[in-house]
């Protein structure tokens, strides 16, 4: 994982979506599942405040095409050596907007492409499933174009503050984000929350706990540093809301990727 400020919007495997998608598209994720043994694993997919459309295909032929709803806690699937996950990450402000669904409905949910998106959403996966590795961009975007076309813009003052959380890792004060965007706290709960499907509180929660899996996975291995980084008052607390969205305490992460690195080399979590 990169540092800085693309290391706090984007993670490994991850592409920027180029213009005029980046408004709406925060970027584009590819992962082959290579396992040594063959054996059946659980792929994790860290909670960031996002909807996302997902392709699992194998061999060139869809698998399944779901969208993954703005989530509060870690979510695992089973995958296999070979399967491979394609993905467009949209910004936490515009599933509305390119996709037609309201993120609250679907808060916290899985559900098949086809049930949200149409028919039309089985022939994108057809497509992606097929694509070379040079060309599912592409893919991508010929589907998107209309959408985007037809797009309105995100909420300027949502947009503000969901950036202001990105780039501060969730630590930024929201009374002088709301500030900033010119509106009442209040209001700012209920626009964030109606865009996002998650409240700016419960944003900037899972900003925070993205953070912390990252440095992890890029080797911190002192948690209590960890802690005081991302603006806890003692280690507990920070295990604490580390483990409500991550389902794991910190400590435990660290012992599964020591144990990980110790047995395989390559291995190191993703973020993705």
């Amino acid at each position: 994982m990169t540092t800085g400020e693309r290391a706090r919007r984007f993670f490994e495997g991850e592409q920027p979506a180029p213009a005029p998608f980046a408004e709406f598209v925060l970027a584009y994720s590819a992962l082959d599942v290579a396992l040594p043994d063959e054996q059946p694993a659980l792929h994790t997919v860290w909670p960031d405040g996002c909807v996302a459309l997902v392709v699992l295909a194998s061999a060139g032929a869809p698998l399944a095409a779901t969208v993954v709803g703005p989530r509060l806690r870690a979510l695992r699937i089973p995958v296999r050596h070979g399967i491979a996950i394609r993905a467009l990450r949209l910004w936490p402000d515009t599933a509305a907007h390119v996709l037609g669904v309201d993120p609250v409905a679907i808060r916290d949910l899985t559900r098949p492409a086809a049930e949200l998106l149409g028919v039309g959403a089985l022939a994108l996966a057809r497509s992606v499933a097929r694509a070379e590795p040079d060309a599912i961009d592409a893919v991508w975007e010929r589907w998107l174009a209309p959408r985007v076309d037809a797009a309105a813009r995100p909420d300027p003052a949502v947009r503000l503050v969901v950036e202001l959380l990105f780039d501060s890792d969730g630590m930024h004060d929201l009374a002088d984000a709301a500030r900033r965007a010119a509106v009442s706290v209040r209001a700012l709960d209920r626009r964030f929350g109606a865009a996002v499907g998650l409240s700016p509180r419960q944003f900037a929660r899972v900003c925070r706990v993205r953070a912390a899996i990252a440095e992890i996975g890029d080797g911190q291995r002192n948690v209590a540093r960890l802690a005081k980084r991302l603006g806890h008052p003692d280690v507990a607390s920070f295990a604490r809301e580390f483990r409500s969205v991550a389902g794991l305490s910190p400590d435990a992460l660290v012992a599964q990727l020591d144990q990980l690195e110790h047995t395989d080399p390559r291995g190191r979590v993703s973020a993705s």
